[in-house]
Formats: C-alpha cells, structure tokens, sequence
C-alpha cells in the first residue's frame, strides 16, 4: 500500500509539473506573440501664454457691509465693479467697520453671501480679505475688544464655508491697515496667534489661510521649521497658513517683510530674518502654500533680472494688477534676453508667463519588458517652468483612442499635480493592463481639469495654449 500511495504521489506530482510548464509556456508564448512598439514625441515649449486658475494677475475690489444695503444693492455693485474682471483671480475686500463694536447682522451677511454665490456663478478664484479699515486708521477702526473679532470670524464661517470652493484664500487676521496687519491694536503675537487659530478652527480647511511675514507665521505655528511634504495638505493649521506680501521686491526689506539682523537660535519665534534668509525660507514652505501679494516702489530689488530671481524663489503665483503702476510699467518696457524661448519678449509677458505653475510634457515612455505580468509601465515626465506649485489637486485622465476604430478609452490615474514643483519635474508612473486593448494602434494624451471650475488645464507645449489635452505618446500593438 505504501508503494502505491507513493507511485500515486509522484505520477500526481509530474502531472503537476507539465500542466504548469505547458500553461507557463502558452502564457510566455502569447506574450512574445505580441510585438509592442511606443513613440514619445512631445512638442517644445512655447512662449504663449496660458489661461489657467490659481495664478496669475488678480484685481481688487472692495465693499463695505452695512444695513443701509441690501442683497440686490451687493449684487448691482458687483455687476458694476467684478463681473468684467478680465483675471480668473479677484481680491474681494470685506469693510466690517459698521460692526467694529456689535455682531456683524443678518443684512450684511446676506450682502456677503450675494457677492460670494456671484464669484462663484462666475468661476471667479477668490482671495477674500476681511479688515475694518482700508483708509489707514486701523487702530481707531478695529474693534476694542479681541473677543469681537473671534466672533465676527464665527460669523463670517457661517457664509464663507458655503463657497469654499470658490474661496481660494482667506488673507490676514482683520486686523491692521488695509487688513495688512500693521499698525493695529492686535500687533503681539500671542493675539495673531489667537486670531489665526480661531480663523483654523471656523473657516473650511479647504482654504488657505495667509499672513503678512514669514516670521508672524512661524510665531503663529510655534516653529522655525518650514512646511514639509510629510504634512502638506493634511488639512492642519501649518499645512494651509501661507503668505501675502504687499511689499514685494519693495526694497531691501520688502517694507518691514523682512529685517536688518540674521536670525539665531536664541532669536525669538516670530522675529524676523534678513532678506536672504526669509528668501530661503519662503523657498522651502511655499513649494506648499501659496505666496503672492503687489510690488511696490520702483527699485532695484524690482528690476527685471533681480525681479525674475526673487519672484521664483519666493514660488510667487499672484499678483496686483495694478499695483504698482510705475513696476509694471518698467517691466513692460524692458526686455528678457536670456536664452531661451522667451528671449525678446518684454519683462511683464514673461513674469505673467510664470506666475505660477506653468506644466510642459517632457516625454514618456513604456515599459513592456514585463509584459508577461499582464501589465506595462508607462512613465509620464511633466516639467514646471513656473515660478510655483499649483496648490489645488485637478482631476488627471488619460484618454486612449484606438485610431483604427475611433474607440476612447478614459482611464482614471492617481497623478498628484501638487508635486510638480516650480522650476523643477516630476515623473509619474500608470499601470496598463495592454492585452486587454487589442491590436491597434492608440494615441495617448492626458486630460487634466479643475473640478471648480471645470476648466482644462493648458500645458505650455507649443500649439497646446487653449487646448483640452495634450499628447503623451501612440502606442501599437501587432
């Protein structure tokens, strides 16, 4: 008996071992039988320049609240003054001075809500600032009391979390002139840091936040340690308090952004270090929240070649329209002349240009060396030439056309395009379960959209300005 259970073994054991051979073999057969081929042939960069949310010039309009308005008086205003902005971006200022010593009221917050749901109705991007003050009277204006401005920022969440999708940052503390932050009752630190931490609790985490320097942000945060990848965009204060300067490139010291004496490890929290340095901080932090505000005063620090540096260290992705006039006119009048495709264009053409992220297929290629793991690699290389990030996530789709038959594939992928940072690139890597095509020949390109305003995302390769997609590779398969 023992004999036989042991012949039984070994006869099932060799069956075992062909059916597997044989079905290794088909497999490798069938996989050799195919004959794959991938061509990658991006096109150039351009110097046009690309519509597309979350950067560029912004205008600036502000409204007071105030019972003596009402809803359709908001609405006419902002016919008036915003719906012919000419920018995806608008600075909505806010006046609360009607409410510095009681609760803002049902009136006004209709008003506000008007103003909002009517950015929103038209895909605006909005950077909202609230203040008491835009006429420099800030410490007359502001409320007497910390406990007001906590609860008007309660107020306000009530309205403002409704678009936080329209809603890209929420700016300053309320506080100061201008809601810049200067010149205010509420100047300590301890009390920024109350306000901001208020501002984290009630306003979405879907918007930034932003303060006037680098060091009232690390005072607010407790740490001189900039943002790291390890927790950006985990919704936290640190991970959305970014940075607005209306100071930029304004002089040495960016009009009190930055100081005279470099910072040291006895320094206090919320001091603030020389240019250079706060220019290497805002490298780091910014490459995750966003940074923008106005030049100002023509100056060196503004001239184009010291401009171009600066504004793409700071990863700068908005700025005034309008402000300052005799800036943005030197930059018009000047010409950029390093080697590249935008050689001869003015100095104004090329900052809009890079404002921002600013996306150029690289190149692509395909792995199928693997093939007979039922799947191929196709690698995607995406280069920024921005000055920034972008700080949103848009929705990425490959589209997968059989050229033969006119089919179209979509194919969801996991892209993070907040990875592609400024002046640099990222390669991001999809799986293709290819012998699920079919013979045929496939063109691939990726479609890349922002789920609020439903807008595509224009690559910089040239002939692809205004287009929806933009080319990856063709793919044949025999």
């Amino acid at each position: 008996m023992e004999k036989k259970s042991s012949f039984i073994l070994h006869i099932s054991f060799f069956l075992f071992c062909v059916v597997f051979s044989a079905l290794l073999l088909f497999h490798f057969i069938s996989g050799r039988a195919l004959r794959i081929s991938y061509i990658s042939d991006p096109s150039p960069e351009s110097a046009a320049l690309l519509e597309n949310p979350y950067c560029g010039f912004y205008q600036m309009n502000g409204y007071i609240l105030s019972d003596d308005q009402t809803a359709e008086d908001a609405l006419d205003w902002y016919q008036k003054n915003c719906a012919s902005n000419p920018y995806p971006l608008l600075l909505l200022e806010i006046n609360l001075k009607n409410y510095a010593e009681t609760s803002i009221s049902s009136v006004a917050l209709k008003q506000l809500r008007t103003l909002l749901k009517a950015s929103s109705d038209g895909k605006k991007q909005v950077i909202l600032r609230f203040l008491y003050d835009w006429d420099g009277q800030a410490l007359t204006s502001e409320p007497t009391a910390l406990y007001r401005i906590k609860n008007h920022i309660l107020q306000i969440s009530s309205v403002v979390n409704e678009y936080s999708d329209c809603v890209y940052i929420l700016q300053g503390t309320l506080t100061g002139n201008n809601g810049e932050m200067n010149n205010s009752n509420y100047n300590d630190i301890n009390q920024i840091r109350q306000i901001a931490e208020t501002l984290n609790k009630y306003i979405s985490s879907d918007i930034f936040l932003a303060v006037r320097t680098p060091g009232q942000l690390r005072g607010i945060l407790r740490t001189k340690q900039p943002l790291s990848s390890s927790t950006a965009y985990d919704g936290s204060l640190g991970s959305r308090l970014s940075l607005f300067n209306d100071g930029m490139l304004g002089s040495v010291y960016d009009l009190g952004t930055y100081g005279d004496k470099s910072l040291k490890s006895s320094s206090a929290l919320d001091a603030q270090g020389t240019r250079s340095e706060e220019l290497l901080y805002q490298y780091k932090l910014c490459q995750y929240v966003p940074n923008g505000g106005e030049v100002t005063v023509d100056n060196v620090y503004n001239d184009l070649d010291n401009a171009i540096e600066d504004l793409a260290q700071m990863h700068v992705s908005y700025l005034n329209s309008e402000h300052d006039a005799a800036v943005l006119n030197k930059w018009k009048h000047s010409t950029y002349s390093a080697d590249d495709v935008f050689s001869g264009s003015t100095g104004y053409d090329y900052i809009s240009a890079h404002l921002g992220y600013r996306y150029v297929m690289k190149e692509s290629s395909l792995d199928f060396h693997s093939f007979a793991d039922d799947a191929a690699i196709l690698s995607i290389n995406i280069e920024n030439t921005g000055f920034s990030s972008a700080y949103r996530k848009f929705d990425t789709k490959l589209l997968i056309t059989n050229l033969d038959s006119g089919e179209e594939i979509e194919l969801e992928t996991d892209i993070d395009n907040r990875k592609i940072a400024g002046s640099d690139f990222s390669t991001f890597q999809i799986s293709l379960d290819l012998r699920s095509w079919g013979k045929g020949t496939y063109s691939i390109t990726m479609c890349m959209k922002d789920p609020y305003t439903g807008n595509s995302i224009h690559f910089a390769n040239s002939g692809l300005a205004e287009e929806d997609s933009v080319p990856v590779g063709t793919l044949t398969i025999e």
